[in-house]
């Protein structure tokens, strides 16, 4: 296994550490900006190195060869990870960024192995994962249960589709996000 695939393996694991966002504090200091202001920032900050990354064709440790003339999988899952904090609360996004961050890499390693685990224990593992974390913040209910079989039946259909535009970290954070946030809208789940 070279380094840079256990680089995102790494990034991909390690990245429900910004949902630590939810418990910073707003304004980030005495007088200083609030927590939306600081993300929209880092966000700006990460877009502009990745303007600088592909118009000076800089590559980086861990990225794909078809990265170097579109947008990394690292920007897609920023911007999915700014839109999911913005909106919405993190009952909402912590299935959904905890899905993205380690089924989205247990996919990618039994499809290399052409296991025939995929895509079914994916979904499996998707919807106890999700519906452990939402049985944490919302309880458990058949909301919850619909919540995160529906997110997880999304997720894997989106994670095996390839797209020129858009990638998978983006997709399966932000579809399962908003197929989450549906399902607790008309069950009433806060």
């Amino acid at each position: 296994m070279d380094r840079g695939h256990i680089l995102r393996r790494l990034v991909h694991i390690c990245s429900p550490i910004f949902l630590i966002y939810y418990w910073l504090p707003d304004p980030l200091w005495v007088g200083g900006p609030g927590r939306q202001v600081g993300l929209v920032f880092a966000l700006l900050l990460t877009m502009a190195f990745e303007a600088y990354r592909m118009s000076s064709h800089l590559q980086i440790v861990g990225m794909r060869p078809y990265e170097s003339n579109r947008m990394s999988a690292a920007a897609w899952a920023g911007i999915a990870l700014v839109f999911a904090f913005l909106f919405f609360p993190i009952q909402v996004a912590a299935p959904a960024v905890f899905g993205m961050a380690w089924i989205d890499p247990l996919c990618g390693e039994l499809r290399k192995h052409k296991s025939p685990l995929y895509p079914n224990f994916p979904k499996v593992a998707y919807f106890v994962l999700a519906l452990a974390i939402m049985t944490a913040t919302v309880g458990l209910s058949v909301g919850a249960l619909i919540a995160a079989g529906l997110s997880a039946l999304v997720a894997i259909s989106v994670e095996k589709t390839n797209t020129r535009f858009l990638d998978d970290d983006f997709t399966m954070l932000v579809i399962p996000l908003l197929v989450i946030a549906i399902v607790f809208l008309v069950f009433g789940i806060r």
